[in-house]
This record gives C-alpha cells, structure tokens and sequence, in this order.
C-alpha cells in the first residue's frame, strides 16, 4: 500500500478574512502616508476613485463574513474585480481615462433625454432639477468631442482583455455575474437543499447545504484584488510598494494553500491509491 500524503489543512473563513483585514490595513497605511497625484489629471483621478470603491467593497465583505452573511458576497466582489480592470488598465494605457469618460457620458445621455421629454414619473426629480438643461448640453459636448477622437464606450469582455484578465473575466466574472442576475440555476443551489428521499426550499434567511459557498473563493479572491489595485495605484504615482509586502506575502502563502487543497480534493475524486 502506498501511504496517502497527509491533506492539507483548509483554508477557513477566519484565515481568509484575516488576510482580507490585513490587505486592507496595508492599503489604509499607503494611503495615509500620503497618495502624491495630480488631482486634475482625470487618469490619476479616476485611478484613486476606483481604488477607494475597491477599499470599501472589501470593508463591506470583511463585516458580512464576519457576520457569517455570505449572500451578498458574490456580487461585491464581482463590482471590485470590475473596479480592478480599470484600475489595471488605468496604469497600463495613459488614454484609457477617456474610455471611462466616454462609458460614462453614454450613460447619462439618454437618461438626462428622457428626463426632459418628461414622459416617465420616475425621473421627475431629474426632470425639475434645474442643472438638467446643463448637464444635457455638457454631456453632448463631451460625448461628440471623444468620438470626434475615435474613444468610444468599452464592452465589458474589451475591458478585461485590454487589461490581461480574460481569463478571469471568462471564469471568475462570469460565475459571480450569474449570482448578480439571480440565474435560477444560481438561485436553486443556493436555496433548494435535499436529502437521498426528498428535495425542498430552505427556511428564510438560511442557505442550502450544497450551496455554491463562494464566500471563501470571494475572500480570497477580493484580497488580491486589494493587494493588486492598491500596487497598481502605486506604481502610476512612481510610489514603491513595499507597504503591501506584509500582505502579499500572505496572499501568496494562502494561494499556495488553495492549489494544494484543490489537488487534494482532485486526488480524493479520483479514489484511493492502492
């Protein structure tokens, strides 16, 4: 008989939040050292504005795993890893700001217009507000002077290729994207549970035993997220990044840990080595 390798421990949600904290102190640390950037240069404005989205999207999974409320933690998660390919490719394409400026402008274009026909009750705040006349007009001018310049909205697949994450895009953001829709396939696994004689809805405010629990894979996951936006901030400013090492370690050590445990369940799968 071959002897079985002693299986590596599990990474739990206490580690993972940990290490979840920890990135978030390393980063709270670079920023109150002082983030030296052009404030009115729109890529080192909107590189610092992502990162602080990221930063309380990790504040707000760090309370619910620690509160043991793992429901909303797919969709957090799946806006932070959004924020990060900006940020990536915000330190990678000096003209990649306009991208944002064009996808925004896009957005509020048709808003702003059927806000002014005055047709639909829901925007009548919008309707009456008396910036709508200037918005429109700053909105138009925006939009037709990067079109003039060929930038135009990105897709979100474009997004992440641009910023070398298609591979995550293709898995990580298209599972979380599936929570985010509510996919019934998403929702049943979240919400059926079953035993060998019957299957049934669980009562509210609980989840299945066979439930998809991404909390950890989010954590994790979300971590490197932090990690990785905050040395990409860094690295646009001409900063270093020896404040996050603490926490890079970790992340790295952890990733180690996840590799072994899905080669171990893999190994498991796969029945005993005689």
């Amino acid at each position: 008989m071959v002897e079985k390798a002693t299986p590596t421990p599990r990474l739990s949600v206490n580690e993972l939040t940990e290490l979840l904290q920890l990135a978030l102190v390393c980063a709270e640390r670079g920023c109150a050292n002082g983030l030296r950037f052009d404030f009115y240069d729109p890529r080192h404005r909107y590189a610092v504005l992502l990162l602080w989205a990221v930063m309380d999207h990790a504040r707000d999974v760090l309370a619910l795993a620690q509160d043991g409320r793992f429901g909303a933690i797919p969709l957090i998660t799946r806006s932070a890893l959004d924020a990060y390919a900006d940020i990536a490719n915000l330190g990678d394409h000096p003209g990649y700001w306009e991208h944002l400026a064009a996808a925004d402008a896009s957005k509020w274009k048709p808003l702003l217009q059927r806000a002014s026909e005055g047709k639909n009750p829901v925007l009548k705040p919008l309707t009456e507000d008396e910036l709508l006349v200037a918005s429109r007009r700053q909105n138009a001018q925006e939009l037709k002077a990067l079109q003039a310049k060929g930038v135009h909205k990105l897709d979100i697949d474009e997004r992440f290729r641009r910023a070398g994450l298609t591979s995550e895009y293709e898995a990580t953001y298209a599972m979380l994207s599936a929570e985010a829709h509510n996919n019934v396939s998403s929702l049943q696994s979240r919400y059926v549970d079953w035993d060998e004689r019957r299957a049934w809805i669980v009562d509210v405010g609980t989840q299945s035993r066979h439930s998809h629990h991404y909390e950890r894979a989010c954590t994790l996951t979300l971590s490197e997220i932090v990690i990785q936006s905050m040395e990409k901030v860094l690295q646009l400013f001409g900063h270093g990044t020896a404040v996050m090492a603490e926490a890079r370690r970790l992340l790295e050590e952890f990733w180690g840990r996840a590799k072994a445990e899905r080669a171990d369940d893999s190994s498991t799968s796969a029945g005993p080595v005689a």
